[in-house]
């Protein structure tokens, strides 16, 4: 016999899937149609919504640093802004069904995050909105706005539950490797033809030359991926790790992977990890070990083959070096003051302004008559006559290289206060988890620790961004409280009784003569 409710169901997914497929056949007819791609992306989502559903916080470490772009949505956002956004919204979902779901709730975090929202929704709202250009509106600059919300929610979304002790060590390597794949957009070039599909995930990085000559051209996105590989060891194993506990492949994988970030010729890349090496050793006590006169040998002895051939090294390790007090190549010195005179430009000419905005920020907003000045003077370098550097292209975008003034400009002071609220927060939580924390984790709570302070050294002295500063800070706390399973509390202090004497005043079972033979 026929069952009845099963003729049904079939029915209704003939009824679904037919019409859908004919839609599908329809527009494959044009494949490489925004709208066709668009509406597959959206179908595949929805196809593997079960995936998400189970999985989401998986996905979640992932995406966070992966350089993946969602090509097929509107505005092509990075991977990490679509899946905070679906993971937060299931973590929500779950703690509304089930009362047992609960968020790790670190107050000393959340209320600067909330301090940040509504400074942001306040400035945005007395200036104008957030505006899309991407999404057709002839103003915009919303961009930035999304990025800093969707930082803040990124700390919500991780602490949504904690991580399984048992599997911290594949979580640190989902978090801290996926950026590895953006050797794709370095690669791109020399990819078969069957893999040019691959770029619309993640996006060519073109070089200043037509042929990559290794140590010559910068390879910005290779540069970037390497250095992931130096930081997850740095967290996974710490330097007592690679070096107490002595493991060569580690060394030797460490200190190759440190030299080939150097391919990319950033300064920031290299200062960075040599400040939180240091910070590490220090906060590790490793002073106390024989690593102490190890590295200071290895350092006198590098610093001497480094002064003796520093101008014949290749061109993009001189220019990652090219503020020590060195002898290096000419072109190098030039291309590095040249960028250094750019931000100093911007600064010299952006300070001056910034005290008509303390009250109230400026805002990210971009109206026609800036989107038309864009592409004037993007990365101009300003020499001997005055060019006020303020209306340059990426200042009027808000990109001043610079941590304070990214944050008082658009922000004023209630942005500043926020942002250091923040820091301070981040800074107190990475310390409790590293001086209260299992042993277990001791490298990556180091490692954590180290990595906030050369952060807040860069934003403040070298570079930052308070858009990005809040993705950074969101992530490295909430993933510290998830892989701590919260904020550690101080150890209890045992209490004593007066009654008992300490063992020291105790009698010795062993004869007086006895322990002085002995």
């Amino acid at each position: 016999m026929t069952n009845p409710s099963a003729s049904m169901r079939m029915l209704i997914a003939y009824a679904i899937i037919v019409p859908l497929a004919v839609i599908v056949g329809y527009l494959l007819a044009n494949p490489l149609d925004y709208s066709t791609v668009g509406f597959l992306g959206i179908m595949f989502v929805i196809l593997i919504s079960p995936v998400f559903i189970k999985w989401h916080y998986p996905i979640l470490i992932f995406g966070l640093s992966c350089p993946a772009t969602c090509f097929f949505l509107p505005g092509k956002p990075p991977m990490a802004q679509v899946v905070v956004s679906i993971s937060l919204l299931i973590a929500v979902t779950e703690r509304i069904l089930n009362s047992e779901k609960r968020f790790l709730r670190v107050s000393v975090m959340t209320w600067p995050l909330l301090f940040l929202v509504a400074v942001i929704v306040m400035t945005a709202s007395l200036t104008g909105g957030i505006k899309l250009h991407s999404m057709g509106g002839e103003s915009g600059g919303g961009r930035k706005y999304i990025e800093i919300l969707l930082g803040i929610a990124t700390y919500f979304a991780l602490t949504s539950r904690e991580i399984p002790r048992n599997h911290w060590k594949w979580y640190l390597m989902l978090y801290l490797l996926s950026p590895l794949l953006g050797v794709f957009s370095q690669l791109f070039p020399y990819l078969p033809s069957p893999l040019n599909y691959i770029n619309l995930l993640f996006p060519p990085q073109f070089s200043n030359s037509d042929a990559i000559v290794i140590g010559q051209t910068r390879l910005v996105s290779f540069s970037f991926a390497v250095a992931t590989v130096v930081i997850y060891m740095l967290a996974r194993y710490g330097l007592r790790g690679m070096f107490i506990h002595w493991h060569p492949g580690r060394a030797v994988i460490f200190v190759g992977a440190f030299l080939m970030t150097m391919l990319g010729g950033f300064r920031n890349i290299f200062g960075g990890t040599m400040l939180t090496m240091g910070l590490m050793f220090y906060f590790d006590r490793l002073y106390r070990t024989r690593l102490l006169p190890l590295f200071m040998f290895a350092g006198i002895f590098g610093l001497t083959v480094l002064i003796a051939f520093s101008d014949q090294l290749p061109f993009t390790f001189q220019r990652s070096m090219a503020f020590l007090p060195l002898k290096w190549k000419p072109e190098v010195i030039m291309d590095a003051q040249g960028s250094t005179d750019w931000r100093l430009g911007i600064w010299r000419d952006t300070w001056p302004k910034v005290p008509q905005y303390l009250l109230l920020g400026k805002g990210y907003g971009l109206s026609e008559a800036d989107y038309e000045m864009l592409g004037e003077g993007t990365f101009a370098r300003y020499g001997a006559s005055h060019v006020d550097a303020s209306q340059e292209g990426l200042a009027i975008a808000g990109d001043y290289h610079s941590g304070p003034l990214s944050t008082l400009m658009p922000f004023g002071v209630w942005g500043g206060i926020g942002i250091c609220w923040l820091m301070g927060a981040t800074l107190f939580v990475t310390y409790r988890n590293n001086k209260y924390g299992d042993l277990e984790l001791k490298a990556f709570n180091v490692f954590a620790l180290a990595s906030c302070i050369s952060s807040i050294v860069a934003f403040f002295f070298i570079v930052g961004a308070f858009n990005n500063a809040m993705g950074y800070y969101g992530g490295l706390a909430g993933f510290s409280i998830a892989l701590n399973g919260g904020l550690v509390k101080r150890p209890a202090k045992t209490a004593s009784n007066p009654l008992i004497k300490p063992p020291s005043s105790l009698p010795s079972p062993v004869p007086q003569t006895a322990r002085a033979v002995g």
